[in-house]
This record gives structure tokens, C-alpha cells and sequence, in this order.
């Protein structure tokens, strides 16, 4: 789990979010070749799901118990 106040996750953060901005400003420039475009993109979409783990998870509660844990007929017929 990922202490969201923690000051070393807020400099990543901060970092991460220096580096989106400055990816998405290179991409709006018009001399890079599909290459370049396509790895900015990547790390643009890396980056963000770096900064998606400090974010709440919401859990509902089902009646039904998940397929992992339903009893099994292990008798082999």
C-alpha cells in the first residue's frame, strides 16, 4: 500500500507530473518521427498508472462468495 502524504511519494508525484507535462509538450511539437511519438505516449501512459496506485480502491461487498473460493469436487468422477 502506498502512503499517498508521504513526502517522498508527493516528489515522485510532483516529478511524475513535471514529466507528463513536458512529454505532452513535446508531442504537440511537429518534428519528432512516429517513433518518438508513440515512446512519449507510452511514458505519458506509464506515468499515470504510477500515480493511479495512491489512489483509493473501492470494494463492494457481493453476496456471492468469488469462484477462488467455492469448495471443489476434488473426487475425480
Amino acid at each position: 500500500m502506498i502512503d499517498a502524504y508521504s513526502d517522498t511519494w508527493r516528489d515522485l508525484a510532483a516529478k511524475a507530473n513535471e514529466t507528463i507535462n513536458a512529454c505532452r509538450d513535446r508531442l504537440e511539437v511537429n518534428d519528432q518521427h512516429w517513433g518518438e511519438s508513440q515512446f512519449l505516449r507510452g511514458k505519458i501512459a506509464a506515468l499515470r498508472e504510477v500515480l493511479a496506485l495512491a489512489k483509493p480502491v473501492v470494494i463492494s461487498n457481493t453476496a456471492s462468495k468469488p469462484e477462488k473460493l467455492r469448495p471443489r469436487d476434488r473426487s475425480g468422477i
